[in-house]
């Protein structure tokens, strides 16, 4: 707990320095140049008084527990709604106290909670790349073990930069029936349990198993404020995928996909995707016009430059998509989950390489995200062909349907090409994750990492469809 609260403690003294800077720097920029100093302390002055106000949003928020900021999409998630309730209590707060202070903030304040809050996800970025691996990792400790389980701690053992240290737990059971009678721990809390984990992972269904270990354990974890999370969680914040068996459950598509009611989101999740495809189309015509001449000058003028599949989408409806044709005429008679694709497909033309190379012969499907056919993000539609061979292979397959398919998603940006139906069902374990947890801020990290991947190199991604 030690070790926690010094952790906080850092990341609060450093958002104190950023919210500083934050001030200067939008003092600067509105008045294009460095502010004067007097100026500057009267605005220092009167933005002190919303400090307690937005720390304690942080910490409501999330934003000083590590362990739920390692994924980038939560980092992003977390700080938009700090942002988002942070601007609104500091609208109300010096609407409310306007009359006491000698300014009106207004622009100064919109720019300083814009770049603290930018500030503040980097500062903690840092954090968990730099220090939390090395020295600040996370003790995690197992109630109920099963091979997930075994998995989970293997990895962490191998992976130290995941920042995590497996340590046993502590026998608590019979320290206190010796001490008052008592599996179940009473009274107030010695700190047995927190002076040696930081989180707790538990198996619930093992550790039924043990009904002492796991009362006294359990119980003491909730005395002494140790974060308690489920194995099949766990897994799944670990990895950023469904555990398989979890996945294969009927349970699972009712507590997580059939309840939810996301009207407002796919709005504006529609929203965005029309006003993307329409300035990607406009600003990218002039390369558009270009990669369509090159394949026309290469290939003959008689071949088609675009290539166009039917597809699987939304609820299993069948749709056109486009692409820039970048493999011979009829390279699609090797069928579906052909095991030769990849950069070294000798099926791939010359431009068409150098389409693939720059993810350029996607562009094309902007068309059908503008039509409504596809969205930005969601799970890659798949061939027909394809999909019949693993509907019939693979159980809850057609879960993947559930929302509209997209340009980039999770699976592409976390696994390789498919080539196997071994390799899809991999797959399908990431696009069930994005299933059940599609936000904005997931949305918008996979397009950060599409885009950061456009200009990685990296054979195992290569091909992808």
């Amino acid at each position: 707990m030690f070790m926690l609260r010094l952790r906080s403690l850092a990341l609060l003294l450093g958002d104190a320095v950023l919210f500083y800077f934050s001030l200067a720097l939008a003092l600067t920029l509105r008045g294009w140049g460095l502010p004067d100093y007097d100026f500057f302390i009267l605005h220092a002055r009167v933005f002190s008084f919303f400090m307690p106000v937005w720390a304690g949003i942080f910490y409501v928020v999330g934003f000083y527990e590590l362990r739920r900021l390692n994924r980038t999409v939560n980092l992003i998630n977390y700080g938009l709604l700090a942002f988002g309730l942070n601007f609104a209590a500091a609208t109300a707060f010096f609407y409310i106290f306007s009359a006491r202070f000698e300014i009106t903030p207004k622009t100064h304040l919109l720019l300083t909670l814009i770049f603290l809050h930018v500030f503040a996800m980097i500062y903690r970025r840092i954090w968990l790349r730099q220090l939390l691996a090395r020295v600040l990792a996370q003790r995690v400790a197992f109630l109920g073990i099963n091979p997930l389980v075994e998995e989970m701690a293997g990895d962490l053992g191998r992976n130290p930069h995941l920042g995590f240290t497996v340590v046993p737990l502590p026998d608590l059971s019979a320290s206190r029936r010796a001490q008052d009678g008592y599996w179940f721990p009473r009274g107030r809390s010695h700190g047995e349990l927190s002076a040696r984990i930081d989180l707790l992972v538990v198996d619930a269904e093992d550790a039924e198993k043990n009904p002492f270990q796991e009362s006294a354990v359990l119980s003491a974890a909730v005395m002494e404020g140790v974060p308690v999370i489920t194995h099949l969680d766990f897994y799944e914040d670990l990895y950023g995928k469904i555990p398989p068996e979890h996945a294969a459950k009927p349970s699972w598509l009712f507590g997580n996909v059939l309840h939810k009611g996301n009207g407002l989101y796919f709005l504006v999740k529609r929203l965005l995707d029309i006003l993307a495809a329409l300035a990607g189309l406009a600003v990218l015509f002039p390369f558009l016009a270009a990669a369509w001449l090159a394949l026309k000058i290469s290939d003959g003028w008689g071949r088609p430059a675009f290539y166009i599949q039917q597809r699987v989408g939304y609820l299993g409806r069948k749709f056109i998509i486009w692409k820039f044709r970048t493999m011979v005429q009829g390279a699609d008679k090797a069928g579906p989950l052909y095991q030769g694709a990849g950069s070294a497909d000798r099926r791939i033309t010359p431009v068409g390489g150098f389409l693939r190379l720059i993810r350029f012969d996607e562009v094309p499907q902007l068309w059908n995200v503008l039509k409504g056919d596809m969205s930005l993000v969601g799970p890659r539609p798949e061939w027909v062909r394809e999909v019949r061979i693993l509907e019939r292979s693979i159980p809850h397959y057609h879960l993947r349907h559930f929302v509209k398919p997209g340009m980039s998603g999770w699976a592409q940006i976390n696994f390789r090409a498919t080539a196997s139906a071994r390799d899809s069902v991999e797959k399908l374990h990431y696009d069930l994750y994005y299933v059940k947890n599609m936000t904005l801020a997931l949305d918008i990290g996979i397009m950060l990492r599409t885009i950061r991947r456009v200009f990685q190199r990296d054979e195992s991604f290569a091909g992808q469809r």
